[in-house]
This record gives C-alpha cells, structure tokens and sequence, in this order.
C-alpha cells in the first residue's frame, strides 16, 4: 500500500512539475494583435476576425494554450469578446491564433462607425483577458494577458 501511495505522490510531483514548465513556457510566449479586419458588414451588424500572433520562444519544448477568453475595445469603447481555444505553438514558431465574431450596429457610436467605413488610421485596438493552461489532474490555471495595441501606425 505504502508503494502505491509512493507512486501517486511521485506522477502527482512530476505532473506538477510538468505543469510548472508549461506555466513558465507559456508565460514566456509573446503575443500581439496583429490584425483586425472587416470581414462583412450589413445594415444590422459588422464582421470581424481578429489574428493573434502566439511567439514561443521556447528552442525546445511546444506551449499549449487550453483557453483565451478576452476582450477587444476600438478606441476604449467595447467591442466584443475574443475567445480561442486549444491551441499549440511549436518551438521557437510562431501561431497566428484567428477569432471571428459579430458585431451588431448598436455597439457603436456614430463617431466610431464614421472612422471605420473610412477605413481611418485613428483606430485603436486594445485586447485583454487571461489565458488558460492545463494544470495537474485537469485543473486550468490562468494567468492574465495584455495584448497591447494596435493602430495609428503602431505594431
């Protein structure tokens, strides 16, 4: 008995360990907003798919992101919420993570609706939120992301 209980205390350790490598590996990963665009537009609603580009910088072992849920804001007014799922960036690669959602005409201010069906520099995009990775015995442990900004020329 007392082997037994060795044994599940050892795979316990070692999945915590693993899960502390995979924590800090994708805690090292580098994301940015690499893209937003108008996809389809309607009287009712606007289309968008927004690119993440995921960095693993890691020159030897995969991260793997379990979940992102997120926010985007256009020049600090809400947009929508940015959700992404089960995804795995190789080493030292990079992962251009797509989301699309819909945006229907309400959210928007007239002032905002103005800069973007002149397709304006003026845009800026912000997204936030926290990304998940699995942890020991299914557990999702987050950690929180600022993906920064884009737009006016800025990368």
């Amino acid at each position: 008995m007392k082997k037994i209980l060795g044994v599940l205390l050892m795979l316990c350790l070692l999945g915590g360990c693993a899960s502390v490598k995979e924590a800090q590996n994708l805690a090292n990963c580098k994301f940015a907003l690499r893209n937003v665009e108008l996809t389809d537009y309607n009287l009712t609603s606007l289309g968008f798919t927004v690119v993440i580009a995921i960095t693993n910088l890691n020159k030897k072992h995969p991260a793997t992101l379990k979940r992102f849920e997120g926010v985007l804001t256009v020049n600090e007014e809400h947009m929508a919420n940015v959700t992404l799922k089960d995804i795995r960036i190789e080493p030292n690669s990079v992962k251009n993570a797509k989301a699309k959602f819909v945006v229907p005409m309400s959210t928007f201010s007239n002032k905002l609706l103005g800069l973007i069906s002149m397709n304006s520099g003026t845009l800026d995009y912000h997204l936030t939120g926290t990304m998940y990775f699995e942890g020991p015995l299914g557990t999702e442990i987050p950690l929180p992301v600022d993906i920064g900004r884009f737009g006016n020329g800025r990368d």
